[in-house]
């Protein structure tokens, strides 16, 4: 690995600011204490999101993504701080939500946005994998840089931020021309921050006399107030360990990368709920038609007991929420060929309050053949939701027993069985590419 980075760093340019490229998103102020979930999502996730699509996050809403619906799932309901890593994972499980279907610019009491299309829309944005550089000032430089003429990456860290001394007025060396620098190190507090580039010829020298060179380009969550235009130089050094305490607290910078991909069955939910960090919702499916459970059931851990003693939607909305849940990435295979989905919400006392409500609706929707096809659960609805596990069995048709011979059948003209109690039975089979529809009718 060293020798890798330093092969690369003998071709690197002296300076590299990923913030000019049409990937990154206009400089914000976070809400509250977001900064790991503000640097995070709504930087890195967006950028990096932006670069593997090749859009500008700057044309539209529809290409940055919300930070706060992330926080919001990961913060228990109250104004708390987290770690990059915490959003990064639902991202990877749950997707992240666009901010024109939610927007940052809405203080909303730590709600959680209704409407299946929103959730459907943002399951298709997800990490795919984490990326960890340990601190390491040649490997930042060499991620930021990029190779073959492509841009690089940037990263999220954590430091201190109560104590440090900024100058808002510097004039030294650089290629990229800001005017703000961190002259001392802070020495107190967590703030999660965003690098987005390097200058090697920034030049400084502090008050005992150390002379400095080289710096990251940081952009932080404070506005375009703060800093200069929100972006600050932060000096190589102070990742450094040498003599000078380390104003960096994280033990890694942290990226990602993602992916873009179409959801191809989606769970379609209802809840109401008082509480709504009591539930834990798991789903399974199965091809045999009889079958009273799954194989397996798989936790939606994007969801489950999140977001503390609130409503559903958040702190005074008291309305129902309707969102979704993928099992795409539970497909046993491409043909595979499902007769029973299988729903189990956990109910359990957490924080607080013990909350109650019920399940107004479900249904299951398979997009595998291009048109959605919409399975609806057929039990009563709604359900309370009781204390431990809840089962919901969606079949996609009624069971009934019937007594034939083998039969292959080449026509699509009717065929004329009778049923067990001897009734007679109208049948039409069709077919649409791997699935074979069945149409019946009996005459009593």
């Amino acid at each position: 690995m060293k020798v890798i980075v330093a092969l690369l760093l003998a071709v690197l340019p002296q300076y590299v600011d990923n913030s000019a490229n049409k990937y990154f998103p206009p400089v914000f102020d976070q809400s509250g204490g977001s900064c790991a979930q503000a640097s995070s999502i709504g930087y890195v996730f967006t950028y990096e999101m932006n670069r593997y699509l090749d859009r500008d996050a700057s044309a539209s809403p529809a290409n940055r993504f919300s930070y706060q619906y992330i926080w919001n799932l990961v913060n228990d309901g109250v104004d708390q701080g987290g770690f990059a890593e915490d959003g990064l994972f639902v991202a990877m499980r749950s997707g992240v939500m666009t901010e024109e279907d939610f927007s940052t610019l809405t203080m909303s009491s730590f709600t959680w946005p209704s409407g299946f299309e929103k959730y459907h829309n943002a399951l298709r944005y997800r990490v795919s994998r984490f990326i960890s550089i340990p601190k390491d000032v040649d490997a930042y430089k060499a991620y930021l840089a990029g190779t073959d003429g492509k841009p690089g990456g940037i990263l999220s860290f954590s430091g201190h931020c109560y104590g440090w001394e900024m100058v808002s007025d510097y004039s030294g060396p650089s290629g990229t021309g800001y005017k703000a620098l961190v002259t001392s190190l802070p020495d107190d507090g967590a703030h999660a921050m965003t690098i987005v580039g390097y200058d090697d010829l920034v030049t400084f020298t502090d008050a005992s006399g150390v002379t400095h060179t080289g710096a990251f380009i940081v952009v932080n969550s404070w506005g375009t107030r703060a800093h200069d235009r929100g972006h600050f130089y932060y000096p190589y050094d102070y990742f450094r360990e040498r003599n000078l305490p380390s104003s960096v607290i994280s033990d890694d910078a942290i990226s990602a990368e993602v992916k873009y991909q179409e959801p191809q069955i989606l769970f379609k939910l209802t809840i109401d709920y008082t509480s709504r960090d009591d539930l834990s919702y798991s789903l399974g499916a199965t091809e045999e038609v009889t079958a009273s459970h799954p194989e397996n059931y798989y936790l939606q851990t994007g969801m489950s007991n999140k977001g503390g003693d609130h409503y559903m939607r958040g702190t005074y909305d008291k309305a129902p929420l309707e969102f979704a849940l993928d099992y795409t990435d539970y497909i046993s295979g491409e043909h595979a060929d499902y007769c029973r989905y299988f729903l189990k919400i956990v109910r359990s006392a957490r924080g607080k309050v013990k909350g109650e409500g019920m399940l107004k609706a479900v249904s299951v929707i398979d997009y595998r053949s291009g048109e959605p096809v919409e399975y609806p659960y057929r039990g009563p609805l709604p359900q309370p939701l009781v204390d431990g596990e809840n089962y919901f069995v969606i079949g996609l048709v009624p069971r009934y027993k019937v007594s034939c011979s083998p039969v292959r059948v080449s026509t699509d003209l009717p065929l004329y069985l009778k049923t067990a109690s001897g009734l007679p039975a109208r049948i039409t089979l069709s077919r649409n590419g791997l699935h074979v529809k069945l149409k019946y009718s009996v005459t009593k």
